[in-house]
């Protein structure tokens, strides 16, 4: 388990067509924008999470990729990246307003 500013994440499996991922304790809202990003993304066939149980706060998330397209850790990181250039977008027009 791998917690970085109290976000803890657990790698259950990894190929290079398939992450599955455990997150304790986190908002879902902000895995709905990441699958939203990665479904808009050429060569993702699968990206969703569900909660576990509401007791325990896992969520469960996966992502499946046609790995001759991309792979699905560079999927992953390239999406996140695109939420950080949304909401720092975000950010300045709301600073300009």
């Amino acid at each position: 388990m791998v917690g970085v500013d109290d976000m803890k994440l657990n790698l259950i499996k990894e190929r290079d067509d398939y992450i599955e991922l455990i997150i304790m304790d986190e908002d879902q809202s902000v895995l709905d924008a990441l699958s939203e990003v990665l479904q808009r993304m050429q060569g993702v066939e699968y990206a969703g999470h569900a909660l576990l149980h509401p007791l325990t706060g896992e969520i469960k998330f996966i992502l499946k990729t046609k790995p001759q397209e991309i792979k699905a850790r560079e999927a992953l990181l390239k999406a996140l990246e695109e939420l950080v250039n949304m909401t720092e977008r975000l950010k300045l027009y709301v600073e300009g307003l």
